[in-house]
């Protein structure tokens, strides 16, 4: 047996590597967008794919197979990758495991022309799990709107990240819809601070944009919600409507940071926002920090919304506030 053992997990003398990805029933399919060509086969890194979409294409639903992002360059998809296969595991590989948006394995889309590319990939499939990875948008296409599509179920999101780097003045774009069932996000993060929006745009959209379940039971642990913005009418968590979500969604450790010292930004209102007759039990824990917004909820939208903190002064833990 050689050093690599690739068809029954990524091991190097039978121990995982990767950061511990453990060792796979299915198949392992390599993508190298610098060096990578789409009529491999992507079964060795010599033989890597160029873009996730083949990749995707040749993994086979519920085997557990596992793709392999080589972390040096952006990957570049030229339509929205429908992902409704279920039991897929994605693994960006770049030397490390990032927090925050330093990811080297980029899933990108450019600008495209049809109506159906509402972001660079779509989740609608069965316990699903992306670690390592960025997820980013560029696309101007008035029908893409977001930097990433959560609509599966049992999806899990292990230190990724995401963001809608276009459509800074539009009101309907978001980094990320959420409509997920049990997803799962770990240490992941949504936004970023590099981009200055001029309107109320959601960096969570929870909306039913492509399922007719919205999100329910989602959990995120220590996750970091970012802003830099203009407009005091933006929120980082924004359920449109009355049923988009459902049951509950419970955040452990999580941090919401709008950059309003910066010039050009502003401190937002509210942090959240749920309407009235929302069915979603949003529940925050003592951990919870917020920074750059007036307050969390407001009484007209905080249906559902429960922190479990006291009122905050200058020097006591809990929601952050400017020091006294």
């Amino acid at each position: 047996m050689g050093l690599t053992n690739f068809p029954n997990g990524v091991t190097s003398f039978g121990i995982p590597v990767f950061g511990g990805l453990p060792p796979t029933f299915g198949n392992v399919f390599f993508v190298d967008y610098r060096n990578g060509s789409d009529d491999d086969d992507g079964k060795t890194p010599e033989s890597a794919v160029k873009t996730l979409s083949t990749a995707y294409g040749l993994c086979i639903s519920n085997n557990n197979d596992f793709i392999l992002i080589d972390g040096d360059s952006a990957v570049v998809e030229t339509a929205m990758i429908d992902w409704s296969k279920n039991r897929i595991h994605v693994f960006g590989c770049d030397g490390g495991s990032h927090l925050g948006v330093g990811h080297g394995a980029r899933i990108t889309m450019d600008v495209t022309t049809a109506v159906t590319d509402l972001a660079p990939v779509k989740v609608t499939g069965i316990r699903n799990t992306f670690t390592n990875c960025k997820f980013e948008s560029t696309n101007t296409l008035d029908e893409s709107l977001y930097g990433h599509i959560e609509a599966g179920e049992f999806t899990t999101y292990n230190r990724c990240s995401f963001i809608k780097i276009t459509d800074l003045d539009e009101t309907g774009a978001a980094d990320i819809v959420a409509e997920g069932d049990g997803t799962t996000y770990y240490e992941c993060e949504f936004g970023a601070a590099t981009i200055l929006t001029s309107v109320a745009r959601p960096t969570m959209l929870v909306d039913k944009i492509v399922g007719s379940t919205g999100m329910l039971d989602n959990n995120f642990k220590d996750c970091n919600f970012i802003a830099y913005t203009s407009s005091a009418d933006k929120f980082f968590i924004k359920v449109a409507a009355a049923g988009d979500g459902q049951r509950y969604s419970m955040f452990r450790g999580c941090a919401f940071i709008n950059w309003s010292l910066a010039a050009g930004g502003t401190t937002m209102t509210s942090a959240i926002s749920a309407p009235a007759s929302s069915e979603l039990q949003m529940v925050f824990d003592a951990n919870t920090i917020v920074v750059g917004c007036t307050d969390f909820a407001t009484a007209t939208n905080n249906v559902g919304v429960h922190i479990c903190a006291a009122v905050p002064t200058a020097t006591t833990s809990g929601i952050a506030v400017n020091a006294a």
